[in-house]
This record gives structure tokens, C-alpha cells and sequence, in this order.
């Protein structure tokens, strides 16, 4: 679920709007996909993709339906919802409208929680459909988004949509990469020294660390080098999240507790639960090292930054960004076990608590 970016007022009854908003509000192009737009007090608050379902048997449909009805009652005061379905390419114009059925049990459904389904429409490579008509047969050619307002003005403030969500690969590797991982083997540091080396990065503006990185191979084997350690891994979040000030206490907490004792404040805080919600300018700093350092990084080191950079953006409420990055760390080490607990949550459903504040939540600023 992706919190709406700061914008001029959006019409929920324009198909062309919405289809020029929906990339940039969950950063790719959807495929194969329910997208829901959530109202609230006629304010457009948060928007939502899940996968289409299967149809048959219907127990998978209405399983599905129960699903999304649920994940919207994590957002009591949404009053009604725009729907728009991303069809398989396959389906042409010859077709009825695809989705009949799904589009009447989620309608159904949402009216029972006294949820408006305000708009829904089913879209195709090359047609649309409007659920609202009475012929099933009636569709209309796909509009053209490149050249509407919404869009451009969303580009021009620097929104690029990927095609599909990125896993993590295609990253290019730096010219002095196995210098950095050589000077990274051979690092003495403890966990503390490395959550350090992480902390005077994230004060700096990102282009500003990634300089200091790229120009020094020891800054940046130092990042490499702290990941060997599992606790450093697991805490980078909270440390840009909070404070360094905040991460040493906790550190200090891990390394007195008795086993299996666990320390509250980090489990809340990387579950989602509680009143705290991540800086989300430190958060967006260490997504840019973890992204950057990419670059260099190999084997146990490449799945720890991937899991970080899935954290952030289930943190930010994109799940299915996260979910993409998730499956390329199992796709390379299926027993990588951060990679495995992290996709479960995502796969019960679970969204942090911050996600369904308008006052705590990430928002994408387009200018």
C-alpha cells in the first residue's frame, strides 16, 4: 500500500488521470493486477495492488475477495475505493468484460463493510472496459497517457516508473570492486565499530555518502566488512529509522539479554507495531547505500543489503516492491533465512502501523 504523493487534486472519474497516476504512485507499471485507489473524505489517501486472482475454483475467489477486504479494514476511515484491473495481455477486445464475477463479490463485500466502490474499470493492452455499464460487450479504445498533465508534471518532478518491479539485479559493478572486497575480507571491526562506520554515513545527503564511498575503497569495505556480522544486518533499519544514540542502547541491550529474550523496541519497531514510525529521511539515505553498494557486494553481503532494501520498501508500504527483491535473494540462496521470515510477513498480509497513518506514513513527494 502506497501512501498518495502530495499533488494537485486528482479526478477519481478521469480513466485517463488515473491511468497516468498508478505508475508513479507504485513506482512500476502494473501486470496481471487489482489496483484500488482508497478515499477518504473525497482525499485520495493511499493506493493498493494486489495480484488478480484465480477465478476457479470460486473458494479461491472468495478467499481472495476476504483477503483484500481485510487488508482494507486495516484503514477504518476509507469510505470508498476506485478499482481498476490490469488484465492478462492475452484478453482482447473480442471478449465480455474480464473480471465480471471478482468485480460483483469485491463490490458486494465492501458494500457490507460500508465501503463505496466508487469506480471500477478493467483494462487491456489496447481497450477498457466500465464495470458501471449494462452491456458487458461495450468497451472503449485504451486512452493515451503519455501526454496527460498528471503525468508530465509527475516526470518533470523526477517520478520514472520502472516497467516491472526490480529485483536487484543489472546494478552495475564499480571499477574498483574487488579491491573493496579484498580490503573487506580482511577488516577487523565488532558490531558496534560497524553500526558507526553506517551512522556517519546516514547524516550525509545520499550523493554526498556515495562519493565518499566510491572515491575511498575503505569507507566502503567498511560497509561491506560490517555485514558479516548478522546483528548489524538486522539492526541497519532501526539505526536509520531512529538514532545512533538509540541503536547503541539497543546493541548494548542484545548483548546482555539471556537467550531468547528479545529486546521490545527493535521487534516492534521492525515488525511495524507501536508509536514509532522510521525518520524517513535517514530511511531513504541508507536505501540509497544499500542500493549503491550493490556494486560491490557478493554472496551473504548482496542477500543482507537486498533484505534491507525489501524492509524499506514493505516499510514504505510497497509490498509488492519488496516482495520482487524477496524472491530474487531465494532465487539465489533458497535458504537464506532473514529472506524467508521477511516474505512470510508479507505473504500473511502483515503492513506496519505507521502505513495507515496519514501523519506517520512515507509519502512520495513530487514537487
Amino acid at each position: 500500500m502506497t501512501t498518495t504523493p502530495e499533488r494537485q487534486p486528482l479526478s477519481l472519474a478521469d480513466i485517463e488521470d488515473i491511468l497516468a497516476y498508478i505508475p508513479h504512485a507504485l513506482g512500476f507499471h502494473p501486470i496481471d493486477s487489482v489496483v484500488l485507489l482508497l478515499v477518504q473524505d473525497r482525499r485520495l489517501e493511499a493506493t493498493l495492488r494486489v495480484d488478480l486472482p484465480n477465478m476457479q475454483p470460486e473458494e479461491e475467489l472468495n478467499a481472495w475477495v476476504l483477503q483484500v477486504a481485510n487488508l482494507l479494514r486495516r484503514m477504518p476511515e476509507v469510505q470508498s475505493v476506485v478499482a481498476v484491473v490490469y488484465a492478462p495481455s492475452s484478453l482482447g477486445a473480442d471478449t465480455e468484460i474480464p473480471y465480471w464475477q471478482m468485480h460483483t463479490k469485491l463490490n458486494s463485500r465492501l458494500r457490507h463493510r460500508g465501503v463505496d466502490l466508487r469506480h471500477a474499470w478493467c483494462v487491456g493492452d489496447s481497450c477498457i472496459w466500465d464495470y458501471s455499464t449494462a452491456d458487458v460487450n461495450v468497451w472503449l479504445p485504451r486512452p493515451e497517457t503519455r501526454g496527460n498533465e498528471n503525468h508530465l508534471s509527475m516526470v518533470l518532478a523526477g517520478s520514472a516508473p520502472l516497467e516491472k518491479p526490480w529485483d536487484g539485479c543489472g546494478m552495475a559493478q564499480w571499477p574498483n570492486a574487488e579491491i573493496v572486497r579484498e580490503l573487506a575480507a580482511v577488516f577487523s571491526m565488532n558490531s558496534l565499530e560497524g553500526i558507526a562506520c553506517w551512522a556517519k554515513l546516514l547524516e550525509l545527503p545520499s550523493e554526498i555518502a556515495s562519493r565518499e564511498i566510491h572515491e575511498d575503497p575503505k569507507r566502503a569495505a567498511e560497509l561491506i566488512g560490517s555485514l558479516y556480522w548478522k546483528v548489524v544486518r538486522d539492526i541497519l533499519p532501526y539505526l536509520a529509522g531512529t538514532s545512533y544514540a538509540e541503536t547503541k542502547g539497543v546493541l548494548l541491550k542484545l548483548s546482555e539479554r539471556e537467550q531468547g529474550e528479545e529486546v521490545p523496541e527493535l521487534g516492534q519497531f521492525l515488525l511495524g507495531k507501536g508509536w514509532r514510525s522510521p525518520d524517513w529521511q535517514r530511511t531513504e539515505r541508507l536505501w540509497s547505500l544499500a542500493r549503491d553498494l550493490l556494486g560491490v557486494a557478493e554472496n551473504n553481503q548482496r542477500y543482507a543489503l537486498m533484505c534491507v532494501l525489501g524492509w524499506i520498501e514493505w516499510a514504505k508500504g510497497r509490498g509488492s516492491l519488496a516482495m520482487t527483491l524477496l524472491d530474487q535473494v531465494l532465487r539465489e540462496c533458497p535458504d537464506y533465512n532473514l529472506a524467508k521470515l521477511l516474505k512470510e510477513m508479507l505473504n500473511q498480509g502483515m503492513m506496519p502501523h505507521w502505513a495507515t497513518d496519514q501523519l506517520r506514513a512515507w509519502r512520495a513527494h513530487f514537487a
